[in-house]
């Protein structure tokens, strides 16, 4: 019995002869354009990046982006050796690729580079509604509908190319929403609208760089609670440097202790009060009498007494201080630093 495949017979290896003899002959006179999917992008007309302005200068070498089977080096390999500052950018983790090659799935560059779509065809593909655009330093979370209600599309922003922006897009947009509010908002802080808005819906600023840091749980307060109703620069430099100014109506101690709330109080947490009282034990005293706030400082926090406390009325002290005046008596601390007795005593 014959095993021998139908087609193995010499009527078939002669035509797989024939067949391979002429894609060697076509390969040799007009290249591997054979194989190619289409023509390449001849619309790029930047500076030279590996020998070539654009990538149908490529035409015929293919080995320039596909490598070989059995070779180690990848189609991104063959990306970067050309662009070598996105290159730059993943091994330092910053820019656009940098932050894409930091997310867990990151995307390759074909994913949104594609090629192969005709001497125009467009070298950056996005899909808008699963691309991560926090990582170009700009949220789309604030902006899901157009001002007429469509969704989004990254023309509508980038109507030339993906890699250019214009600021007066976003005017033109929002004018449509609120052409008044948006009139008086350029009048009051101009027309570079990235410094403050980030895209997330909300204001962003730098607090950072005023004299008022914006830390702890300040940092998540919405703006307008403590710029309520600002419209212009001078509306937000109108707000109060100062804790008090806020949280005066919640001063359990009914301004007995002053204003500056920072001397006990931190912007982490508002009821775990501390005060490095170092000048002073705040355990001074004996067992049996503990010394509380309202102790020393009956009055406010910026004065003090002793009276009152152990054997310290104003009799008792007199006696053990003659010579000395009434108003150096008051100030015990001068001489009793700590509760300490004085030198000499």
């Amino acid at each position: 019995m014959n095993h021998r495949p139908g087609f193995v017979s010499a009527t078939g290896i002669v035509i797989a002869v024939v067949l391979l003899l002429g894609v060697l002959a076509w390969t040799l006179a007009k290249g591997p354009v054979l194989f190619s999917s289409g023509p390449l992008n001849a619309a790029a007309k930047g500076p030279a990046l590996g020998g070539v302005t654009n990538h149908a200068d490529l035409a015929g070498d293919c080995g320039a982006c596909h490598p070989a089977p059995w070779s180690s080096r990848t189609m991104a390999d063959a990306c970067l050796a050309c662009h070598q500052g996105v290159g730059d950018q993943i091994k330092t983790g910053k820019g656009i690729h940098g932050g894409l090659a930091g997310m867990r799935s990151s995307p390759t560059c074909r994913g949104c580079h594609p090629e192969h779509h005709g001497a125009n065809g467009a070298l950056t593909v996005l899909d808008p509604q699963s691309f991560p655009h926090d990582v170009t330093g700009y949220s789309l979370s604030g902006h899901e509908r157009t001002a007429k209600g469509a969704r989004f599309t990254c023309a509508d922003c980038h109507p030339k190319d993906l890699m250019s922006f214009d600021q007066a897009i976003c005017a033109d947009c929002h004018a449509g929403i609120d052409a008044g509010f948006m009139k008086q908002h350029e009048a009051t802080y101009g027309k570079d609208c990235l410094p403050c808005h980030d895209g997330s819906g909300r204001p962003t600023v730098d607090h950072s760089k005023f004299p008022f840091k914006l830390t702890g749980k300040h940092a998540k307060v919405a703006c307008d609670k403590c710029h309520p109703s600002a419209r212009s620069l001078q509306d937000f430099q109108k707000a109060p440097q100062d804790c008090y100014s806020c949280h005066a109506k919640d001063d359990e101690h009914q301004g007995s202790f002053g204003p500056r709330c920072e001397q006990c109080h931190t912007t982490e947490n508002w009821t775990d009060a501390t005060f490095d009282h170092a000048v002073f034990p705040v355990d001074h005293g004996s067992d049996e009498q503990k010394a509380t706030c309202e102790t020393c400082h009956p009055a406010d926090v910026k004065s003090y007494t002793c009276y009152g406390c152990h054997a310290h009325s104003e009799g008792n002290v007199r006696d053990q201080h003659e010579g000395q005046s009434l108003a150096e008596l008051a100030d015990c601390i001068r001489c009793h630093p700590g509760g300490r007795p004085a030198e000499g005593d």
